[in-house]
C-alpha cells in the first residue's frame, strides 16, 4: 500500500472520529433556546439592578421570569404533544408489523420492513429500532431502549413490556400484537370521547376567567370612592394601609413587581398612600394573571389528562386578561 493511500485512510478515520466527538458535544435546538432564554433573563435582571429604579427592577423581574418559564413550559407542552401523537400512531405500526409477520418474515425483519413507512413523530423511533437491529442488537434490548426513550408515556412503556414478554416467551406473537393494537385503539377512542364530553367544562374555565375579571372590576369600582379620599389621615382612620410604604426584604421584591405592573398601565407610584388605588389595581391584575394561568392548567387536565397540555389555554387566558385590563384601565373603568 502506498503512503498516499495510507494517509487518505488515516485522514478519513480521523475525520469520522472528529465528527463523532462533534456530535457528542453538539447542543440540541432546545438547549440552545434554553441557554438564550437564561442569558436574556440575566440581561433583564442586570438592567433592573443597574437602573436603581424600583419600577424598572420590577419590570425586569417579570420579564426575566417569563424569559425562563416560557421556553421551559413550551418544550414540555411540545413533548407532551409529541408523546400523544406517538401513542396514536403506535397501533398502526403494530398492525403493519402483524401483516409482515403473516407474510412469513421474522419479527426483527418485520420491524426493519415497516420502518420505511410514515408514522409521524413515531417514525424516528421506529427507524432507530431498525438501525439497532441491523447492527446485530437483540430485539429485547432494542425494545428496552425504546421503552427508556419514551418512558414519559406510561401507555407506551407498558406496551413495550408486553411486546418484550411475548417475544421472549415465544408464544403467538401475532395474536398478542393484535390484542395490544386493538386495546390501544379502544383507549384512543375513549380519550377522544372523553374530550368531547368534557369540552363544555373547558368553556366553563373560560367563563370563570371572565367572571373573575368582572369581580375584580366590581371590587375596584366599589373601592374607588374610598381611594379618592384626599386626606392621608382619613385613609389611616378607616383602617386602609399600603404595605408597600414600609416593605422590607422579600416583600420589597413583591412591591417591585407591583410597581412594574403599575408602570405598564401608567397608574403611578404605588408606594404613595394617596395612590393606594394604584396598589390595589396592580394587585388585582397580578391575581387575575395567576388565576388565568391555573384555570388554563385545569382546562388541560380536564381535556387531555395533563396539566402541561393546558399551557395553550393558559397563554390564551393570560392574553385575554392582559387585553381586558389594558382596555378597562384606558377607559377609566379600572384604576383611580
Amino acid at each position: 500500500m502506498k503512503i498516499k493511500d495510507m494517509k487518505k485512510i488515516t485522514g478519513k478515520i480521523e475525520g469520522k472520529k472528529a465528527k463523532t466527538y462533534a456530535k457528542k458535544f453538539e447542543l440540541s435546538t432546545n438547549k440552545k433556546i434554553l441557554l438564550v432564554s437564561i442569558a436574556t433573563s440575566i440581561f433583564f435582571l442586570i438592567i433592573g439592578i443597574l437602573s436603581n429604579d424600583r419600577a424598572v427592577l420590577g419590570n425586569s423581574i417579570i420579564l426575566s421570569a417569563f424569559a425562563i418559564a416560557g421556553p421551559i413550559f413550551f418544550f414540555k407542552y411540545m413533548k407532551t404533544k409529541e408523546i400523544k401523537e406517538m401513542e396514536e400512531k403506535f397501533p398502526f405500526f403494530l398492525r403493519d408489523v402483524i401483516e409482515a409477520l403473516r407474510s412469513g418474515s421474522p419479527l426483527h425483519t418485520a420491524v426493519t420492513m415497516v420502518s420505511k413507512y410514515e408514522y409521524g413523530k413515531l417514525s424516528p423511533e421506529i427507524k432507530k429500532m431498525a438501525s439497532q437491529i441491523s447492527w446485530g442488537m437483540s430485539f429485547d434490548r432494542v425494545i428496552d431502549q425504546f421503552a427508556e426513550r419514551v418512558k414519559v408515556s406510561k401507555r407506551l412503556t407498558v406496551v413495550s413490556k408486553i411486546i418484550k414478554e411475548a417475544y421472549l416467551s415465544g408464544g403467538d406473537i401475532i395474536s398478542t400484537f393484535e390484542t395490544v393494537a386493538d386495546n390501544m385503539t379502544v383507549l384512543d377512542d375513549y380519550e377522544k370521547e372523553r374530550r368531547s364530553l368534557l369540552s363544555q367544562y373547558i368553556i366553563l374555565m373560560y367563563i370563570i376567567n371572565f367572571l373573575f375579571i368582572g369581580i375584580v372590576v366590581g371590587i375596584n369600582r366599589l373601592m374607588v370612592p374610598i381611594f379618592k379620599v384626599e386626606a392621608v389621615g382619613q385613609l389611616e382612620m378607616i383602617g386602609l394601609q399600603n404595605p408597600c410604604t414600609f416593605c422590607s426584604q422579600f416583600s420589597c421584591v413583591f412591591c417591585d413587581i407591583l410597581q412594574g405592573i403599575s408602570t405598564i398601565f401608567n397608574l403611578g407610584d404605588i408606594r404613595v398612600l394617596e395612590n393606594m388605588g394604584s396598589y390595589y389595581t396592580s394587585l388585582f391584575f397580578l391575581m387575575a394573571i395567576i388565576e388565568s394561568i391555573f384555570c388554563g392548567l385545569v382546562a388541560g387536565e380536564i381535556s387531555e389528562g395533563s396539566a402541561i397540555a393546558g399551557i395553550k389555554h393558559s397563554i390564551i387566558m393570560v392574553i385575554i386578561t392582559f387585553g381586558s385590563f389594558f382596555i378597562l384601565v384606558n377607559f377609566g373603568i379600572m384604576g383611580v
